[in-house]
């Protein structure tokens, strides 16, 4: 899948994700075993604020350093792209362990349309990303991450997780007062065991996103009555 179509197809998984009403099961309160996340406590549970220290309204320059420091990364291990079906620019940068023992992660960090300020971050771990990703480190990383939100304050009523979708599994899924969302996925190839009549699950992508007003994003879209 081309860069364009997973950002497009991962925003679309936000917004339906965020629209569906929440409620459903409550995650279990767990230890913190996951590192940082983009997430400042507040009395209405935690603002979704960017991740670590890049925060939505970054400019692009400003998120250049942010990772730079954040990573001690070279400026040239940083590539920008395009997202030409949104319009929105994206640099992107691999972090090893980012979850530690966790594999290789895919950070990318889009910014909006007309602001040209920072509205989204994707992280993805998959063996397309590190071949020695394997399905064992998935679930590993998936269930670290969704203890270490759950764990995190959310309100019951802004918060949900371990939702079946049609490739996986809704892990988490919360929003803050303002409307933005982190959200975190499993997918992969689901088969049917016979022996047992379960599905079951082979994981081959981890997907963490924070988003800034995910339903109502700074992305290219045709003016309404244009056709």
């Amino acid at each position: 899948m081309n860069d364009s179509l997973r950002h497009n197809t991962l925003r679309l998984l936000l917004l339906a994700a965020v629209s569906f009403g929440f409620g459903g099961l409550r995650l279990a309160q767990a230890a913190d075993t996951a590192p940082a996340s983009a997430a400042t406590e507040t009395a209405a549970g935690p603002a979704i604020d960017g991740f670590r220290t890049a925060k939505f309204g970054m400019t692009e320059n400003q998120v250049r350093s942010a990772i730079e420091a954040e990573f001690k990364t070279p400026a040239s291990a940083i590539t920008e792209t395009e997202n030409q079906l949104q319009h929105t620019a994206v640099l992107s940068v691999l972090v090893p362990n980012l979850v530690p023992d966790g594999g290789a992660a895919a950070v990318s960090y889009v910014f909006g349309y007309q602001s040209h300020k920072l509205i989204e971050v994707n992280i993805l771990w998959s063996p397309e990303i590190d071949p020695k990703t394997t399905p064992a480190m998935l679930y590993q990383d998936g269930q670290s991450l969704q203890q270490y939100f759950a764990s995190e304050g959310f309100p019951a009523d802004r918060s949900t997780g371990n939702i079946a979708t049609p490739n996986g599994v809704l892990l988490f899924r919360a929003t803050d007062t303002t409307g933005n969302a982190v959200l975190l996925i499993l997918s992969g190839t689901i088969t049917k065991d016979q022996k047992v009549d379960k599905s079951v699950l082979s994981p081959t992508t981890l997907t963490l996103a924070y988003a800034a007003n995910p339903l109502h994003p700074d992305v290219f879209q045709l003016t309404k009555g244009s056709f």
